[in-house]
């Protein structure tokens, strides 16, 4: 595992806000991390420019009816696990990739179209990966949250609410989508917000010759349709939580809608959502250290009722996240995008 460095308080606090409302203006950002406007342009600038952070803007796939998502975990021979984990990470359907410890030696989360592609991916694709000895896979059918709305829990309660009654987008699972079809001037749009979700409605009308307000009022409807989504990308280790794990629940089925909804209020995990398959309910936490980890699993999911098994996997090394690969030297730095399929 290859570490990563922390940034100091103030670029912490930043990153957090952005986190809560990714397309936040600059004042307010400056009030949530208790500084000034240029203070956050300046730090923000550099932190795009250091590959350290990014912010993305995409349509919600599984939302808009466009397929499902999957987990897949692998197991793989000794020494191949990193390897298995970075060609896994150039499938266009992977939108995160990680090298694990415990049980497992890779998960990663796939969206694919059907039922046929994910066939078309185990018995095809996934056979050609060098090092792979076995492998799982269980569909995701309820999400109670995902990293849209995480926030690490670094910002006080008050102002992640002041920070998210201004979001358009819908940064929470609980708000239904609206489904509509989307067309071209709509998908050059999102094509555009997707390498840079905070691009100006200036910039986006220039790229298209196409009004400001025009721009504004079709990214916005999008969002408020639940469609386009924004999210702040970074490795959480950045901002203080280098402890990573995925989580495998199995859960009384008439428990499962109560503790996945506990789950998602809790401020360190990054996901959490009901499948298919022995575990019923998986996800993903971030904590600043491994006490941190024993206290979440005892005190939280622990003496949940309904909870009948956990298991853990270490998080060894993010490889990819939002679409975004990293660099196996610099984890904390994106190095290349793979566009989703």
């Amino acid at each position: 595992m290859v570490e990563t460095d922390t940034l100091e308080l103030l670029d912490q606090k930043v990153v957090a806000a952005l986190l809560a409302h990714p397309r936040c203006r600059m004042s307010a950002l400056a009030a949530a991390a208790g500084t000034s406007a240029p203070t956050v342009s300046r730090r923000l600038n550099s932190l795009f420019e250091r590959k350290l952070i990014r912010v993305v803007s995409v349509i919600d796939q599984q939302r808009a009816g466009y397929g499902f998502a999957v987990f897949l975990r692998l197991r793989c021979i000794p020494g191949a696990s990193a390897d298995v984990a970075q060609a896994v990470a150039q499938w266009p359907e992977s939108g995160y990739v990680s090298v694990v410890g415990g049980d497992l030696d890779c998960t990663a989360q796939l969206h694919v179209r059907s039922t046929k592609h994910l066939m078309e991916l185990l018995n095809s694709r996934l056979t050609q990966v060098r090092g792979v000895t076995g492998s799982s896979t269980s569909k995701i059918i309820r999400r109670f949250s995902t990293p849209h709305g995480w926030s690490g829990g670094l910002v006080p309660e008050a102002t992640l609410a002041t920070l998210r009654a201004e979001r358009l987008d819908h940064w929470s699972e609980d708000r239904p989508c609206d489904a509509r079809p989307i067309d071209a001037l709509d998908q050059a749009l999102v094509d555009l917000l997707s390498a840079d979700g905070r691009r100006s409605w200036r910039d986006l009308a220039e790229h298209l010759q196409i009004q400001p307000a025009t721009a504004r009022r079709r990214v916005e409807a999008l969002m408020s349709a639940g469609l386009l989504r924004l999210r702040a990308v970074v490795q959480p280790a950045v901002i203080g939580q280098p402890v990573v794990a995925s989580l495998w629940l199995r859960v009384t089925p008439a428990r499962l809608e109560a503790v996945g909804r506990t789950l998602a209020a809790h401020p360190n995990v990054l996901n959490i959502a009901a499948t298919t398959g022995l575990t019923n309910l998986s996800g993903e936490i971030a904590t600043s250290d491994d006490d941190a980890l024993y206290t979440f699993l005892t005190e939280e999911v622990g003496r949940l009722p309904g909870v009948a098994a956990v298991d853990v996997s270490d998080g060894l090394q993010v490889i990819k996240r939002a679409s975004l690969v990293y660099d196996p030297e610099h984890p904390e730095r994106v190095r290349s995008e793979v566009t989703p399929g």
